[in-house]
């Protein structure tokens, strides 16, 4: 079975995550799905839209703990998130995100990422990083804090209190917030007023929007990731996430 579902229908590529036994959590197969999912959506002159989706009741649970601990064939365990990050920074057309239950870790940074999300009442966002022993990544770092403020950066990013969705609403983090029976249609209704758009000028303007963060960010995402690398060979990271595989 897939982890990661695709289907096209007029101009939309909907991309579903497809472990919901996992609670959507990433593994390097998911991520290497997706990323060259949106990748070859991107050069799809037939995709005018991406939406990002998932099955179950839990959005993505972030990393697939145990998978990420296993030692990989080759680069660093850091590269396979990185690399889906660095793709939909890059990605023309317009990602929006359909958000039901939890996005935590890079369930969570990964929509800093899209252009549009809308979530349902039961969503948050849950950054775990420090308590993992790790630090946050995606660009969250500068992301979070100028849309948010310094201290409730710090509270969700540091402290890992989780980010309601009326929390995330309020702070531009999200678009809106939906009882979870309206969140598909609300969804489809931008989907398909992005695809009505002249495609040109959609990704035109999207890309001058992505620019606007310039290199920093995108120096910024592999400083962090770079960080993230090191700390996870750290004790505190080792002793945190095997405990949390034991459970």
């Amino acid at each position: 079975m897939s982890t990661l579902l695709h289907t096209l229908d007029a101009g939309v590529l909907h991309l579903t995550l497809n472990r919901a036994d996992k609670r959507n959590a990433f593994d390097r197969g998911l991520y290497a799905a997706l990323t060259d999912a949106i990748q070859a959506g991107d050069i799809d002159p037939e995709v005018r839209v991406i939406q990002l989706m998932a099955e179950g009741g839990c959005f993505s649970a972030g990393n697939d703990i145990a998978d990420f601990l296993a030692e990989p064939e080759q680069g660093r365990r850091t590269d396979p998130p990185l690399k889906l990050l660095q793709a939909m920074r890059a990605c023309r057309k317009p990602i929006v995100a359909q958000v039901h239950g939890k996005a935590v870790g890079i369930g969570a940074t990964l929509l800093l990422h899209c252009d549009l999300v809308y979530v349902s009442e039961e969503s948050a966002l849950v950054f775990p990083f420090v308590a993992l022993g790790l630090c946050p990544e995606g660009g969250s770092t500068q992301l979070i804090p100028q849309l948010a403020g310094h201290v409730k950066a710090f509270e969700w990013l540091v402290l890992g209190q989780p980010c309601s969705a009326m929390e995330a609403a309020q702070c531009g983090l999200v678009n809106a917030v939906l009882p979870v029976d309206q969140l598909s249609d609300q969804v489809d209704r931008a989907v398909t007023r992005l695809a009505a758009l002249d495609p040109q000028a959609v990704q035109q303007s999207s890309r001058r929007l992505q620019l606007a963060a310039g290199e920093q960010l995108d120096a910024l995402m592999q400083a962090e990731m770079d960080l993230f690398e090191s700390l996870l060979e750290g004790e505190a990271a080792q002793r945190a996430l095997k405990a949390f595989v034991s459970r």
